[in-house]
């Protein structure tokens, strides 16, 4: 075999995850020396992402779906990138330094964090609680939600509303409503208006713009200062408001006294108590949702992560399924909170943490669906759900691994390339803490496997061959070799509050339904 028939042996093995640890040395010391080659690893993995990505979208003629679709393959191109950078091992490649995970680079550009949110949906922009935001527009077309800005400030924005967030010490509200509360640490945060330039002197005050009523400032606590917009503050003295008073300020200049009200804005207090009770309808609609797929043929087993006893070191199957077995023994792992406040979950963090199942029999399909938050990696592989051993056919191995991808590895009776499939699994910074929902499904009959987070195809992975799944003894959120090897430590670093088994393959609509049932 010629050199360069060598190397794309080398680089199909590396796509599909053959690769021996002597052979991913070799192409290692290859891509080293070789630009050209390395040029084509990217060519080659641009591909591949390519084709699973638009493998794994369902058809249909929404733009919405060719939306996702085209970011998720920007993504998987990006993760790409990545992993070569990270099989050079250190050496300078494409511009970039060596990664060793998932995560994308933590730079921080925001000054604010969307802490709450209550039907909040913003015109072009992909925000989800917890996540920070950068200076520049930000228009709320529908709900409420709360910011926080890194000074302390917090508003609550109500829709319609479009806010350009500044700095971390105010933004311009060019129409809409919002409250603020501003703590003594963040005296002089600014919101201004068209017609206004509010200063906080220590204050909890509201605003509300219109395009043709002008701004009305209406101060509850403490007092501000107004300015016109782009007047040297320094060269005079604003007009002082105090608790309880207020101004209406035209939009031809004018201004009229006004007395201050906040019956027309939404209190910390009562988003607050809007927020509890989005969340217990969330949780009770789940329960009812639960108790459907409890009815579900297909089930095999059901772990709801509810317990009558928080002391309880039992994980009960709540399927129909009458086996010892599938009830699970908790070991090490504590009972925390998981979607809601009233829903239970499991956290595991330390090496021994773990539960024990045992699931009989044997499918030819399968689906695994699990909610979960990651709290961190502190292994190369984290432990979804994994057979015993790896060394009799139609064991099953489901894990997250940190380098980028999501895996189910299922025996076929020696190594091989088709024993792994994965699909690209990136997490932004903001997603760790933040509850997913991952799904894989092994369907014998397609003969292919599929992978989901959040109700949303990941890919799609062809199965030269399938065997019958036989999970057998097995942990969640962990595993450890017979060898004790602690470079194969794959303990989940986080929580998980449900965990479901079909023996049977679902559809990505059904998917998608578990995952809008269950979204907090």
């Amino acid at each position: 075999m010629n050199l360069k028939n060598r190397h794309r042996e080398l680089l199909d093995g590396y796509c599909s995850g053959a690769l021996t640890e002597a052979e991913f040395a070799e192409l290692e010391e290859a891509l080293r020396g070789d630009v050209k080659l390395r040029q084509l690893l990217i060519e080659y993995r641009t591909l591949d992402s390519d084709l699973r990505g638009f493998a794994s979208v369902p058809t249909t003629d929404q733009p919405a779906s060719q939306v996702r679709t085209i970011r998720r393959l920007r993504i998987e191109v990006w993760s790409m990138a990545a992993a070569i950078v990270i099989l050079l091992g250190g050496v300078a490649f494409l511009g970039v330094r060596e990664s060793h995970s998932q995560v994308e680079p933590s730079l921080d550009h925001g000054v604010a964090v969307l802490t709450q949110a209550i039907d909040a949906q913003w015109k072009d922009r992909d925000v989800r609680q917890g996540d920070s935001m950068a200076p520049g527009s930000w228009q709320l077309t529908a709900g409420t939600a709360e910011l926080e800005f890194y000074s302390g400030a917090s508003v609550i924005l109500e829709a319609p509303a479009e806010l350009e967030i500044v700095s971390e010490n105010g933004g311009v509200l060019h129409v809409g409503k919002l409250r603020a509360q501003v703590p003594l640490h963040a005296h002089g945060f600014t919101i201004t208006s068209k017609e206004v330039e509010l200063v906080d002197r220590g204050t909890s005050f509201g605003m509300e713009v219109g395009a043709e009523s002008g701004t009305a400032v209406h101060v509850f606590e403490g007092k501000v200062e107004l300015f016109k917009p782009g007047s040297d503050r320094h060269q005079g003295a604003g007009v002082e408001l105090l608790a309880g008073e207020g101004r209406r300020i035209n939009v031809g200049g004018g201004q009229s006294v006004i007395r201050a009200s906040d019956v027309g804005f939404v209190s910390p207090l009562e988003f607050d108590r809007q927020s509890q009770t989005r969340q217990q309808l969330g949780f009770e609609h789940w329960k009812q949702s639960a108790a459907v797929v409890a009815h579900d043929a297909r089930l095999l087993g059901h772990y709801d992560f509810e317990t009558p006893s928080g002391a309880s070191r039992e994980l009960i199957n709540r399927s129909s399924r009458e086996y010892d077995g599938l009830t699970g023994a908790i070991i090490g792992a504590r009972w925390g909170v998981g979607r809601w406040p009233a829903k239970g979950a499991l956290d595991f963090k330390r090496p021994g943490d773990r539960v024990r199942i045992e699931v009989p029999g044997q499918s030819k399909s399968v689906t695994l669906v699990a909610w979960l938050r990651i709290d961190g990696f502190d292994h190369p592989f984290a432990s979804l759900l994994l057979s015993d051993g790896w060394d009799r056919p139609g064991a099953v191995h489901w894990q997250i691994h940190k380098d980028g991808f999501v895996e189910l590895a299922v025996w076929h009776g020696e190594s091989r390339a088709t024993n792994n499939s994965r699909s690209p699994f990136v997490m932004r910074s903001s997603d760790f803490g933040r509850w997913i929902q991952l799904a894989v499904v092994y369907d014998g009959d397609a003969k292919i496997v599929s992978h989901y987070r959040d109700g949303e195809p990941l890919g799609v992975i062809p199965q030269p061959e399938v065997v019958p799944l036989a999970i057998g003894k097995a942990e969640i959120g962990n595993w450890t070799p017979p060898s004790h090897d602690s470079r194969q430590t794959r303990n989940f670093n986080g929580r998980m509050d449900e965990l479901i088994l079909f023996d049977q393959a679902l559809t990505a609509t059904e998917l998608a339904r578990l995952y809008e049932n269950g979204n907090p």
